[in-house]
């Protein structure tokens, strides 16, 4: 069996959120904000805003695990709350994180094909301590050769190092993969760098989740491949 229906790959990475599953809309991030701060007892106001602010930090790792995070947030603002607090607040994060893991309708069946085409298949996610704490318990978790969440690499996309760091986890070359995302974070020009054949993901419906112009460069002025549904990228490969 070939590696590619035209044997042009070995591998394929994918972005996670606006990718495997629906960008978190910002209604649902914001009530998960609502449960872990009041769970928490910090305002709600000052939390969200030294929350948003602590992107980075969070999702390269250096905030710790998620109760590390929930603690250092609540103290950020002035609250200091205890370990049964910081507990609730954990569950209250894990719960919403647990209901964002939802595959799109196409996503299984793709990675499943994949996979039986005979390519490795791979996740590299900027994402907080929350997604590994519940990955194994969401359906995509057999479907996968290696997950890279990038709290756990300490790096985050676009930094050449992670893309290289898949590919090696793959044992796949970077020119011999494609990557697959929404365009978040310069993650296809991050891609395209180390060679990979990058190609956008732009599902109908979702352009709000393009409000941030600088995070969401990608997306809105992309030049290479991009499809509308996951199936499409058969055409691709």
């Amino acid at each position: 069996m070939s590696p590619s229906p035209n044997g042009r790959f070995d591998a394929v990475i994918f972005d996670l959120f606006g990718t495997l599953v629906e960008t978190v809309a910002p209604m649902r991030y914001q009530a998960m904000l609502v449960a872990v701060s009041g769970a928490l007892g910090a305002a709600h106001e000052p939390f969200t805003l030294y929350w948003r602010a602590q992107l980075e930090p969070r999702e390269s790792g250096h905030q710790g695990g998620v109760a590390d995070i929930l603690r250092a947030s609540a103290n950020g603002v002035g609250a200091h709350p205890n370990d049964e607090a910081v507990a609730e607040a954990a569950w209250a994060w894990r719960s919403h994180a647990a209901g964002w893991l939802t595959p799109r309708g196409d996503a299984i069946a793709l990675l499943t094909g994949l996979r039986e085409h005979g390519l490795r298949v791979g996740l590299l996610s900027n994402c907080s301590a929350e997604v590994p704490a519940v990955w194994d318990a969401t359906p995509f978790a057999p479907h996968f050769d290696f997950t890279g969440f990038s709290c756990a690499l300490g790096m985050m996309k676009p930094d050449a190092r992670v893309y290289h760091h898949l590919a090696g986890a793959l044992g796949v070359a970077p020119g011999r993969c494609m990557f697959v995302g929404d365009g978040g974070a310069r993650e296809l020009t991050g891609a395209r760098a180390v060679g990979m054949e990058a190609v956008l993901l732009r599902a109908p419906g979702e352009e709000h989740t393009w409000f941030d112009q600088h995070y969401r460069r990608d997306a809105l002025e992309w030049d290479g491949a991009a499809v509308s549904t996951l199936t499409e990228l058969w055409g691709q490969l």
